[in-house]
């Protein structure tokens, strides 16, 4: 996919949506597949800079809460999904995390 983005022009964003949001959505999905998360951050940066709906940036945000699961991080993973969700007009209540349970 790399090499496939090494031929857009400057204005791809522009000129070839659809082709640049493949590439660099398929980029991303295969750096998740290899663990990659610095050019998983790269191309997940430039389709949500990029995106024109909110639809064509939700390949990237679960990639991105994989990722986090993959690493371990899950109370990320579990609060970017319910921020997620939140943009998508579903509100979930506070859920309080083992230390605030416990007093800390």
């Amino acid at each position: 996919f790399e090499f496939g983005i090494s031929f857009l022009s400057q204005n791809h964003w522009v000129e070839e949506y659809n082709l640049s949001l493949s590439l660099y959505d398929n980029a991303a999905k295969c750096c998740l597949s290899i663990g990659d998360s610095e050019k998983l951050e790269k191309f997940s940066t430039q389709v949500l800079s990029n995106a024109r709906s909110f639809e064509d940036k939700l390949n990237i945000y679960y990639f991105s809460i994989s990722a986090l699961c993959h690493a371990s991080l899950l109370e990320e993973a579990f609060s970017k999904g319910v921020q997620i969700l939140s943009m998508l007009g579903e509100d979930l209540p506070q859920i309080r995390t083992h230390d605030e349970k416990i007093g800390h």
